[in-house]
């Protein structure tokens, strides 16, 4: 019998996710990109052979209970990735102008924690925690189950996180504390719904962990595995429409001017970016209304400070560094100052010259689209003198801050690399630079999430563009998506099987 056959457009997470199991369900896959890296987000580029990570910094839990772990093994990539914890005891160090705040692995040591830096606010903190576990339970899959108790879940996803934090505690410092780690999903405290915020917090409680080769390893085992089950990874391969009959789709057409056909089309787009790749007539009116106008995520600068020597003042931890108490303030560009950078140490050093050690700080950073777009089309490796400037002025921002956080680093770099929501348009046509794709605000997520499933029969749509955000989002989106098609039932059997 002739095989069934798939195409994929973007080697995302999500994209790759897919391709795996439409090939593990005996299709002939093809996944088209338009990079000459894999990975979407996941990939890193280099500079005289020092790694320098994008859009992949950490993961969460990945233990046998852990659905991350458990889509990795049933995907057969596990065993093909080298984790490495990060620090136990505080693999989030969230720094405050007069406190730190260090989150534990565990769940019930972070509840611990908080008590003992907050004692007064102990009821109000057990109380937040087990609004959190109830949240946690109506996210379906992530809890190994298929059924959702719809009324449950909006009321979570449409709650904020600030709003509900505020129900159970007072204190300043406290609320910081609960909402110091957004920037894992780019969106405001006072417009994050709660349930989305719960279940990423306690997926990175559960455990983390950094991945030797970081997403660009990640991205090259699943390249692997799509090819191990006979499929095809085509870089360089932009596609230039989804070609669709009777409202069905039947194949793509790629720049090159090749039609090729597949009985079932996977987009790992945005859905904003979609829209113009479909045929005219394909989507109804209000749909591409709805997509246009709804607000893309964040874009921000990433800074790569190469060091002579280590940057132990860091250490196996990651660094949220917020300069005010109002959590929201967090969420403010950079301009005159930095109120608000993440930094991570990589331990995966780059040994130079002489074999001395140089360290690679990641620095992370809001700068909004708007403060770049006007660039938006000129050439990748030669900028104007302009665009050079803004983003010279907001990498010394940033450089100047971790400096005067860590003193110890003065003198120590060697080298200086910045990006901002240009580059990621550019790789991964991301609209507007953004770097999760969607805002996945209240007012976006919930009843307002992007569908998956559009008005084109054997079409699906995958990543954290329309689910969740990060690695975990982009690959459960994938399940969910392709749940669809192979059976839902099926999928979650096949995972629990391979817990």
């Amino acid at each position: 019998m002739t095989k069934k056959t798939a195409i994929v457009i973007g080697s995302g997470m999500g994209g790759l996710t897919s391709a795996v199991l439409l090939g593990m369900a005996g299709y002939e896959v093809t996944v088209h990109e338009q990079h000459f890296r894999p990975g979407g987000l996941l990939h890193r580029f280099y500079r005289e052979g020092a790694a320098y990570d994008t859009g992949f910094h950490y993961c969460g839990g990945i233990g046998h209970d852990d659905i991350l772990g458990a889509c990795l093994r049933h995907l057969g990539v596990f065993d093909e990735i080298a984790f490495q914890p990060l620090d136990e005891d505080r693999f989030d160090r969230l720094v405050f102008p007069d406190f730190e705040f260090q989150v534990p692995v565990g769940w019930a040591r972070y509840r611990q924690a908080l008590v003992d830096a907050f004692p007064h606010e102990q009821a109000g903190i057990d109380a937040l925690l087990a609004d959190m576990m109830l949240a946690i339970d109506e996210y379906g899959l992530y809890r190994f189950k298929v059924d959702v108790n719809v009324p449950a879940f909006l009321r979570w996803e449409g709650t904020a996180l600030l709003d509900l934090i505020k129900t159970h505690v007072r204190d300043p410092k406290l609320i910081a504390v609960l909402c110091g780690q957004g920037v894992l999903y780019g969106v405001s405290p006072d417009k994050a719904p709660f349930g989305l915020h719960s279940v990423i917090l306690h997926h990175f409680v559960r455990g983390a962990y950094r991945i030797d080769g970081g997403g660009d390893r990640l991205a090259k085992v699943m390249v692997q595995r799509i090819k191990s089950l006979g499929g095809t990874v085509k870089l360089k391969s932009r596609v230039s429409q989804v070609v669709v009959e009777d409202r069905k789709a039947v194949g793509v057409l790629l720049d090159s001017g090749e039609e090729q056909r597949a009985d079932f089309v996977v987009s790992n787009m945005h859905p904003r970016v979609l829209l113009d790749h479909l045929p005219p007539g394909a989507v109804r009116k209000a749909y591409r209304s709805r997509v246009l106008d709804q607000r893309v995520g964040i874009a921000h600068i990433g800074v790569y400070v190469q060091l002579d020597g280590r940057a132990d003042c860091i250490g196996n931890s990651n660094i949220y560094r917020h300069m005010s108490l109002d959590p929201v303030q967090s969420f403010d560009p950079v301009d005159d100052h930095c109120p608000f950078y993440f930094a991570t140490a990589p331990n995966e050093a780059h040994v130079g010259v002489g074999k001395r050690r140089h360290d690679i700080v990641l620095m992370l950073a809001t700068l909004p689209w708007e403060r770049v777009s006007e660039w938006d089309g000129s050439p990748v490796k030669n900028r104007p003198e302009a665009y050079e400037a803004v983003k010279q002025r907001t990498q010394d921002l940033c450089v100047d801050q971790l400096m005067r956080d860590f003193p110890s680093l003065r003198g120590k770099v060697t080298r200086l690399e910045s990006s901002t929501g240009l580059s990621t348009r550019h790789y991964t046509e991301s609209p507007q630079g953004a770097m999760y794709g969607h805002y996945h605000s209240v007012a976006q997520m919930g009843r307002y999430r992007p569908s998956q499933v559009i008005r084109i029969r054997n079409f699906l749509q995958v990543g954290q563009s329309v689910f969740t955000p990060g690695v975990l989002g982009a690959t459960l989106s994938a399940y969910y998506g392709c749940g669809l098609y192979l059976g839902q039932d099926r999928l979650l059997a096949e995972l629990k099987a391979s817990r």
